[in-house]
């Protein structure tokens, strides 16, 4: 089966699914193949798992879309035509499910005060020693342009002020118990495009994201980092236990 035909039949389906399940026969009459092609490649998705056929419906779970996204860049989809099918929210959980799925603990929308003002992280990913920093970003082309490059500056200021903060921030965070902590700025793209880095924040597409958490500690020496000693917990109120004389 053409590749081609493939990306088209995954883009439509993530474009109409968006409010729920889809007609099969509508979904087929919006798209310029042969009824062969589109039947070969619904069965492909099907047995992937990706999609699920209930009479002429099909309907998909909110991660099948996400995986059904990383299918189509996969398949040479490009990243804007991915983004209008895949709602903003819908990308970010799926960089939470990488990083959960690498052992790592996720919180999404991780908002904190400092400095008089309110901060937010898209992501914040934990697993012992590391935090880890995550801003979702939709640019195709890397970090050589200024755009790019200020959302990381801001992005580096903002995990600099959350790893001040984060003695204060032990509980909400997850990290209970941890004597320290390396908190690492990381930006992730739905684009395609190869590792970048800028100020030693870098910018992993969300394809690559998996190998660079499996080698994450081993690239540590070059990205920017901020190492912060957590205090012990506090020991609580002791209980008075009662003894019958």
């Amino acid at each position: 089966m053409m590749v081609d035909t493939l990306r088209a039949v995954i883009l439509s389906i993530l474009a109409v699914t968006k409010e729920g399940r889809v007609d099969s026969g509508e979904l087929r009459s919006s798209l310029r193949i042969t009824d062969e092609s589109f039947l070969t490649a619904l069965r492909l998705l099907e047995k992937e798992g990706l999609v699920l056929e209930d009479g002429h419906n099909i309907t998909l779970s909110n991660h099948q879309r996400l995986r059904l996204a990383m299918r189509a860049i996969e398949a040479g989809a490009g990243f804007e035509a991915v983004s209008r099918s895949l709602g903003w929210l819908e990308f970010e959980e799926m960089v939470a499910h990488i990083f959960e799925e690498n052992g790592f603990k996720a919180l999404r929308r991780f908002r904190f005060l400092a400095r008089g003002r309110r901060w937010e992280l898209d992501i914040l990913a934990a697993r012992a020693p590391f935090v880890v920093c995550c801003e979702c970003k939709r640019w195709s082309k890397g970090m050589g342009n200024t755009t790019a490059r200020g959302i990381i500056e801001v992005h580096l200021e903002k995990a600099e002020v959350f790893a001040g903060r984060l003695p204060e921030l032990i509980g909400r965070a997850g990290l209970v118990g941890w004597r320290r902590a390396v908190v690492v700025p990381v930006a992730v793209t739905l684009s395609a495009t190869p590792l970048d880095i800028y100020r030693r924040v870098p910018s992993v597409s969300v394809l690559a994201l998996p190998s660079f958490l499996a080698e994450f500690s081993g690239q540590l020496e070059r990205l920017a980092s901020f190492r912060v000693e957590l205090p012990p917990p506090k020991s609580g109120p002791r209980q008075t236990v009662l003894r019958r004389l």
